[in-house]
């Protein structure tokens, strides 16, 4: 029948001698780094998610910050408008009153300039009458006719530019 054998009693001592040793020498160290690699992966999954989390609220805040970036710009571009258009028309004004300026100048300088030709004209006739008188006259009048006459034309003269 069965037969027992002390072989076969050492070998199953053997094994589970065996099976202790490696369960403590084995198996327990290869549990804890296993246990510390899960731990390891979790902690790396847990920061990806963390990532991956901040990444998207980023996102998020750059989007809105575009969003209100060409709000900006459209409020900047409006400003540089009406800053320019103020612009022009205080350079538009001074053009136009440097215009009127010279205008006035330019009647004052041509009244100025008529009068004188004016006068010159009154002093040239009168000494052009003073000649023809002087040949009519010739030996009848002295130096005191002379002048009255001058003196009588420019008075006249006068008077009818004071009209």
């Amino acid at each position: 029948m069965l037969k027992f054998d002390f072989n076969l009693l050492w070998t199953v001592i053997n094994l589970v001698i065996f099976f202790l040793l490696m369960r403590l020498f084995l198996f327990k160290p290869i549990k804890k780094t296993l246990a510390a690699r899960e731990e390891m992966l979790k902690n790396k999954f847990q920061q990806a998610d963390d990532t991956v989390n901040e990444a998207n609220q980023k996102l998020a805040e750059y989007e809105e910050h575009i969003a209100n970036v060409d709000e900006e710009a459209k409020q900047i571009v409006i400003d540089a408008k009406n800053k320019a258009k103020s612009e022009y028309d205080k350079i538009i004004q001074k053009a136009n009153d440097d215009v009127s300026k010279m205008k006035e100048t330019a009647k004052k300088q041509i009244a100025a300039e008529n009068e004188h030709a004016l006068h010159n004209s009154k002093e040239e006739i009168a000494r052009l009458a003073m000649e023809v008188a002087q040949k009519v006259i010739e030996d009848k009048a002295g130096e005191e006719l002379d002048s009255e006459i001058y003196n009588k034309f420019l008075n006249e003269s006068s008077e009818s530019d004071d009209k």
